[in-house]
């Protein structure tokens, strides 16, 4: 149907100019029962039962009717659909609430472990686990070889805290520390 045929068979059915019907059908992409629907809620529609031409073959009460009862439908289907989404939306956080959990539980688990730098069994530096890590995303390149070399000075690293404290992790570090030990002796001894 072209757009002055639309345009007809609206402006007869909703009892409107010629421009509103064009403005409507326009505003809805030229959806006949769309734009009816916008000029209904804007009050400018006959209603059911008027002596107007309709969109079908049926009588004019007939067809008022016809079109509330296709309407009705979607209307309520619509809106259980937005209950039951509003409902999920509720019953799920979404990604950027978990997101902003699991950033929350992570700075607050850097914070309470720290790494334990130490020179001759001597602590110097109590460091939160979170500035470590900043520092290595910060200055990768520049970290990790200090504290290699460090290591060459009888530095060592330790880990304090309920999760990174444990037994296996410190006892790694100190294997770390006795091997550099143990090559600084091979290389004395030559």
């Amino acid at each position: 149907m072209e757009h002055l045929e639309k345009v007809e068979k609206l402006k007869q059915h909703a009892d409107v100019s010629y421009e509103e019907a064009k403005k409507a059908l326009e505003a809805c992409g030229w959806d006949i029962l769309d734009a009816l629907v916008l000029l209904e809620s804007q009050g400018k529609t006959a209603g059911p039962g008027t002596d107007n031409s309709t969109l079908s073959d049926k009588g004019p009460s007939e067809d008022g009717e016809a079109f509330q009862e296709a309407c009705q439908p979607l209307t309520i289907c619509g809106e259980s659909q937005k209950k039951s989404h509003q409902r999920d939306e509720r019953q799920q956080p979404s990604f950027f609430a978990k997101l902003g959990k699991a950033i929350k539980y992570l700075v607050q688990k850097g914070v309470e472990n720290s790494l334990v730098i130490k020179q001759h069994g001597q602590p110097l530096l109590d460091l939160p686990v979170i500035a470590f890590i900043i520092l290595l995303i910060c200055a990768f390149w520049a970290v990790v070889p200090v504290m290699v070399i460090s290591l060459f000075f009888d530095f060592s690293y330790n880990f304090k805290g309920a999760e990174l404290g444990k037994d296996k992790i410190n006892r790694t570090m100190d294997q770390a520390t006795e091997a550099v030990n143990n090559f600084k002796s091979e290389i004395n001894k030559d």
